[in-house]
């Protein structure tokens, strides 16, 4: 079976190294599973087109949800037609690919409307407001109460923007952090309610792979290298390595489990993502998902490893979830190679633990 796996290069020239030795290290654990697997970078759908033109593949693996359609288009913000969202076109050419339908790439991009989902299905968030692109103070701000607040661009993943600064305790702080953002930022913001202050905060975040038409959601613990003043994890405190990553207690694991698995049902995920969430106030809160995590992913690849997965498992797991499901619905003919199913052995037997289901792979 070949996989085309589909990733966006770095401009930073770090991070681009880093991801090299990364991607390479994946498609060697691919390979070695026995998959046919070719690897191709994309900035625009023209080079995405060519990618696959030229590999014929039978399933796509794509860490991208948007591309403009050639390079420069992506700067031409009025013309909502020059950035294709990627599933979409997946979806329009019959491609078979791993992840999510379009729609749910676009909620998992809005914040707010990610969080309005959550509140019609009854899955905790905190309370929010929405500053409309442009704007530079939400409508009911006499009707927040609820402070402190972080305010945070509302479709903009990765924590850009969001610095200490961006803590409101007062409504005349709003109006200074709103200005700040307005200076690079002209798009949504999202007004959301602190929980870092809590005594009992805890910020978790859950990695899920589907095995066998269940979701297996392996959650852990982030905190800081050095402590901070406030608990807020920034952009810069991910590319500069400041975090630390933990096991959560047997107890706390479990129900994050169960409450990151409501949450990623009532967002309409498959196969894999990846969502963060907080315990705080003696409740869990759903704050995002990660939708389309670019793999390897060091958070993702902890969440697995302290659930007893290794790397060559937890890929290759996200690969025979999507594979699962495109056989079901007639859409992928070809059989996982046998290399492939011998390293999901941990991957069923933590679904079988989670779910009490022995299920089986046909």
């Amino acid at each position: 079976m070949k996989l085309l796996v589909v990733m966006r290069p770095s401009e930073d020239e770090i991070t681009y190294h880093e991801n090299e030795v990364r991607y390479a290290r994946m498609m060697g654990i691919f390979m070695g599973a026995g998959l046919d697997a070719v690897f191709r970078y994309a900035r625009s759908m023209e080079e995405l087109d060519s990618a696959l033109v030229e590999t014929e593949p039978d399933m796509v693996l794509c860490g991208i949800d948007h591309l403009p359609r050639s390079i420069g288009h992506e700067q031409d913000s009025q013309d909502e037609s020059a950035i294709v969202n990627i599933h979409e076109y997946f979806e329009d050419c019959a491609i078979p690919y791993i992840g999510q339908t379009p729609d749910v790439i676009e909620l998992a991009l809005s914040k707010a409307a990610l969080k309005r989902k959550w509140q019609a299905a009854g899955v905790h968030t905190p309370s929010f407001s929405v500053v409309p692109a442009g704007h530079t103070v939400p409508a009911d701000i006499a009707a927040l109460t609820d402070f402190p607040y972080l305010l945070k661009p509302e479709n903009l993943g990765n924590s850009k923007l969001i610095t200490e600064t961006s803590i409101a305790y007062s409504a005349d702080d709003i109006g200074r952090i709103m200005a700040d953002l307005r200076s690079e930022y002209q798009g949504a913001v999202l007004i959301e309610h602190y929980l870092g202050d809590y005594p009992d905060v805890q910020e978790i975040t859950c990695a899920m792979i589907e095995c066998e038409e269940a979701m297996v959601c392996m959650p852990m613990r982030l905190g800081f290298a050095v402590p901070k003043t406030h608990h807020l994890i920034t952009a810069e405190d991910k590319d500069r390595h400041r975090t630390v990553i933990t096991p959560l207690q047997p107890e706390l694991y479990e129900a994050a489990a169960r409450f990151a698995a409501e949450a990623f049902r009532a967002a309409g995920v498959r196969d894999y993502a990846r969502g963060d969430f907080f315990f705080a106030g003696g409740a869990f809160h759903a704050i995002e998902i990660n939708g389309q995590p670019m793999i390897p992913d060091r958070w993702f690849e902890g969440c697995a490893r302290f659930s007893g997965l290794g790397e060559a498992q937890y890929l290759v797991g996200i690969v025979a979830a999507g594979w699962e499901r495109l056989r079901r619905e007639g859409r992928l003919q070809e059989p996982l190679p046998e290399g492939a199913r011998a390293l999901l052995g941990p991957l069923r037997r933590l679904r079988m633990k989670m779910t009490g289901d022995r299920g089986g792979m046909s």
